[in-house]
């Protein structure tokens, strides 16, 4: 065999071709582009930070491996909560329990590694530890997700699908066009709640940005006059806007 250096160098690489090498026993192998490719992208070997990778198991989640959870057939846009284990793909004993938990209320993306255009995009509402029979904590967590009406395709059984954080470090935003009809009602009767003596109509604002954003109301008939009204956070996503009368205007959540 000749000296590998006097060897012509492939200059147009296809994914079918092959590596000579040793694998873990020692043993001489074909290693093919395709096959390295996806080890890569199926263990995150490459270490990409916050970025974990499981494979779909119909089944409660050993070493590896996820199970979703969905409110209808199997669609990214009907998925409601991952139970995943706290070992990720070609790991056993380093665990992302913590790093995981740091996640509720950012976005995240949920991709087939195989096909990048069978994903889906969450927010993170919250991460549970899950309890065995006993009360004790087992190695699987359920995160709970809220589907942002932004992706396409079906979850397969037994392909890998990596999570990771959403967005960077941008911001969200969101507003809402209201008039006197966007108040809440009960019965055909306005709504209110006392708020500092006064009693006060609202406004439910659905934002969806997962957080408890800040809120500044522009009043029809005061262009460019913003100002902050009385709210009451129900959750990370929804929140109460309170006025002294029924108007009509714009809510910004940022």
């Amino acid at each position: 065999m000749a000296r590998i250096n006097t060897y012509q160098q492939d200059q147009n690489l296809s994914k079918s071709d092959k590596f000579l090498g040793s694998d873990s026993s020692g043993s001489t192998r074909n290693f093919s582009i395709e096959s390295v490719s996806d080890f890569f992208k199926e263990t995150n070997s490459a270490g990409i930070i916050a970025q974990f990778v499981w494979q779909y198991k119909n089944q409660t989640p050993t070493s590896g491996q996820l199970q979703p959870v969905f409110s209808s057939g199997v669609t990214f846009a009907n998925l409601t909560s991952l139970k995943v284990s706290k070992y990720t793909k070609s790991e056993s004993s380093n665990s992302i329990e913590n790093i995981l938990t740091s996640v509720v209320g950012k976005d995240i993306i949920l991709v087939e590694t195989s096909d990048k255009d069978n994903y889906g995009i969450f927010n993170v509402v919250d991460i549970t530890v899950i309890n065995d029979s006993g009360g004790n904590p087992t190695d699987n967590y359920t995160i709970s997700i809220s589907y942002q009406n932004k992706g396409n395709g079906s979850f397969v059984l037994d392909k890998h699908y990596a999570f990771a954080v959403f967005g960077g470090g941008a911001d969200k935003a969101s507003e809402l066009v209201f008039t006197s009809s966007s108040f809440a009602t009960s019965g055909g009767s306005l709504l209110s709640e006392t708020i500092n003596g006064s009693s006060m109509p609202y406004v439910v604002f659905n934002h969806n940005l997962g957080k408890k954003p800040s809120i500044s109301v522009e009043q029809e008939g005061s262009p460019g006059q913003v100002a902050l009204m009385p709210v009451k956070y129900i959750n990370n996503s929804t929140v109460r806007v309170y006025f002294t009368g029924t108007t009509s205007g714009k809510i910004y959540a940022n």
